[in-house]
């Protein structure tokens, strides 16, 4: 019987032609669109990489920085981790009353909030309320000495040195320490000038309210406190709540409080300079590629870091394991969550690519992975982009755009029954 097509044929081998032309379009796409700025870009389908333009290139990526400080937090710490806030003693507690000071101990908690704003009650937080409450239900109605602040778990550098002075004063992100309340933020949403201090300043009001009179009133004397025995505490949601929550709505006070806890877990450091020497260490450990790799800070604010697309893909890639699926989870979703909102609607992205954005001055960044569509809806491509360069804000955001719907586009490239005729 003779063959109706050869068997070395466009149509026998149609899916190797396919495979290796789409490879090789989107190569040359990805290729264009980070000519004209200092970028890079890698995309891994299922059964390998599709595309690599300076993956191992270093470069500012902004907010998709977090990406690495949400892998090693996890690797850490763990995805079950809780951040405890405790209230200590030195002084006996008789009848109601605490003969001494009654000192609260910062545990890093990023989500110590007061606020009932619809914004942050959704979120994952701590409630001050309820370390007031476990006070009250140990007993406690009288503090003969203060309420005091101890916030040395970390150190008490409130600020990134490599940072523009502007995050600070527009209130891009709060005063950094162990015991921070509401974001590190004042009322009027510019960091605190002392985070601590601002803390047992709100518990006080808590407490008054339930009727426990403080006769020292609520101090921060900027030292450890002596204490030894706890009267209560309160626990954060878990670790991977808190690290979606951060990747979705790129919460830099998140990031940075999770950089000075790896530190402390690792070097027994709670500073940034620790945790930002740990994070490639952990990362590396876990085949993360982190050649190029120089961090300043954990939220990507500081213009001279310097990370990769080949190091974002891989911990995009660790994503699909249970231990950090948080990072999958928490990247915001275009045109439905987080800083993805309102972008890709009426396109064929809209609600299948997820991914973490970055952006400062002269620096866009985009990172995560994109759904297939029928007939390859059970194909997902990760991939990573990156450019710095002397643009506006919304010229990055264009090549965000380009990038993720030239990787779309491969993905939803037509299947090879459509590409070679039958035979007749």
């Amino acid at each position: 019987m003779r063959l109706a097509t050869p068997l070395w044929s466009a149509r026998r081998v149609a899916p190797v032609f396919e495979n290796a032309a789409n490879a090789a379009s989107l190569d040359r796409q990805l290729t264009a669109i980070t000519a004209p700025v200092t970028g890079c870009a890698a995309v891994d389908t299922p059964t390998g990489p599709a595309a690599s333009i300076a993956a191992d290139r270093p470069l500012a990526g902004a907010s998709t920085q977090k990406l690495l400080v949400a892998a090693a937090a996890l690797a850490v710490l763990g995805p079950h981790h809780r951040f405890e806030t405790r209230a200590m003693t030195s002084a006996p507690l008789r009848d109601g009353t605490l003969a001494g000071d009654l000192v609260v101990v910062g545990g890093g908690d990023p989500v110590l909030t007061t606020s009932d704003a619809p914004s942050t009650a959704a979120a994952p937080n701590t409630p001050l309320a309820g370390l007031a409450d476990a006070i009250v239900g140990a007993g406690v109605r009288r503090i003969d000495g203060a309420l005091v602040a101890d916030d040395s778990r970390y150190d008490r550098t409130r600020a990134v040195a490599d940072w523009k002075p502007v995050y600070v004063a527009e209130g891009d992100v709060g005063a950094l320490g162990a015991l921070i309340v509401n974001g590190g933020r004042s009322d009027d949403g510019i960091a605190a000038a002392d985070p601590a201090l601002d803390v047992v300043r709100q518990l006080a009001t808590l407490l008054a309210a339930r009727g426990v009179t403080i006769s020292g009133g609520p101090v921060d004397p900027g030292r450890p406190a002596a204490a030894v025995h706890e009267i209560a505490r309160v626990a954060s949601p878990p670790l991977d709540e808190i690290v979606e929550q951060m990747l979705t709505v790129s919460n830099d006070e998140t990031a940075e409080l999770l950089t000075r806890e790896v530190g402390l877990a690792r070097a027994r450091t709670g500073s940034t300079i620790a945790g930002t020497r740990v994070i490639p260490q952990v990362l590396a450990r876990m085949g993360v590629p982190v050649h190029g790799l120089v961090l300043h800070d954990g939220s990507g604010l500081a213009p001279d870091n310097r990370i990769t697309c080949a190091s974002l893909l891989g911990v995009v890639a660790l994503g699909s394991q249970p231990k950090f699926s948080a990072i999958l989870t928490g990247l915001p979703v275009a045109g439905r969550t987080g800083t993805l909102i309102g972008r890709f609607d009426g396109t064929s992205l809209f609600g299948r690519l997820r991914a973490k954005t970055g952006h400062i001055d002269g620096v866009v960044g985009l990172a995560g992975i994109i759904a297939g569509m029928p007939p390859h809806d059970a194909q997902n491509v990760r991939f990573s982009f990156m450019a710095n360069g002397n643009f506006s804000t919304a010229d990055g955001e264009t090549l965000q755009d380009r990038v993720a719907e030239a990787i779309g586009g491969y993905l939803d490239a037509p299947a090879e029954p459509h590409l070679v005729p039958a035979p007749r």
